[in-house]
């Protein structure tokens, strides 16, 4: 009985794997849009990335939980269908319901749900963060430039960066 829940939790941690993966293709194919897009406001360019990535990934989400529902009503964990999908939902944020209601036969479900959903909110932030590093070099501004003189008496107009610091050597080669 043990092996057929962890088969069946196995089993759906790989289908929501995949429908993880669909929405991280679809999320880099996506990432190419953006070079067009508000070239010349790097920040909202960010914005945009940020805003349809987070979307993307919290579709993904509904539908993971929506598997795991699935398996929740067809199993018997839940009195009445309805309540399936939040049953799922709460085992899947790792919040849960801890041992209560559970059947002895189907008591490892929940802590597959569970691990199954920390492992795709992990690739969710890993996700974000690309989208963030990606888009992060385009929006930091050069620092501000400013001209110092001399103070022996030599008037020619050197560049100082604004943060007081001596300007960086120049290399030739």
């Amino acid at each position: 009985m043990i092996f057929e829940e962890i088969g069946l939790g196995i089993s759906m941690m790989l289908l929501v794997m995949l429908v993880h993966l669909m929405a991280t293709y679809i999320l880099i194919d996506c990432s190419g849009a953006y070079d067009q897009v508000f070239k010349r406001h790097p920040r909202m360019r960010l914005l945009l990335a940020l805003l349809v990535a987070n979307v993307l990934l919290l579709v993904a989400h509904l539908v993971e939980v929506g598997i795991w529902a699935v398996v929740y009503a067809a199993k018997g964990l839940v009195s009445d269908h309805n309540d399936a999908y939040y049953s799922a939902f709460v085992n899947y944020t790792a919040l849960g319901f801890g041992d209560a209601g559970q059947q002895t036969a189907t008591r490892l479900i929940g802590p597959m749900t569970a691990g199954s959903g920390i492992m795709m909110f992990g690739w969710t932030t890993a996700l974000l963060l690309l989208v963030i590093q990606q888009h992060l070099p385009e929006v930091r501004r050069p620092p501000r430039k400013r001209a110092v003189h001399k103070a022996d008496g030599d008037h020619e107009d050197e560049v100082q960066e604004a943060t007081g610091a001596a300007p960086s050597p120049k290399v030739t080669s």
